[in-house]
């Protein structure tokens, strides 16, 4: 295996982990807005609640 593949491989893994990060981040997103705070959980999705929690953060 040359050095090239090699790190084509490790560049493929380290998107993949983050993808996954991201994904579980929105349905753990979508879970908690969903059943936690009782509203609908695709509308975590939206930029204005995204724009509301960032403004109740700062």
């Amino acid at each position: 295996m040359s050095a090239s593949e090699h790190i084509l491989r490790n560049l493929i893994k380290i998107v993949a982990i983050l993808l996954a990060g991201v994904l579980l981040f929105i349905i753990g997103s979508m879970i908690g807005f969903g059943v936690v705070g009782d509203g609908n959980p695709f509308s975590v999705l939206l930029p204005g609640v995204w724009r509301h929690i960032l403004e109740f953060m700062q």
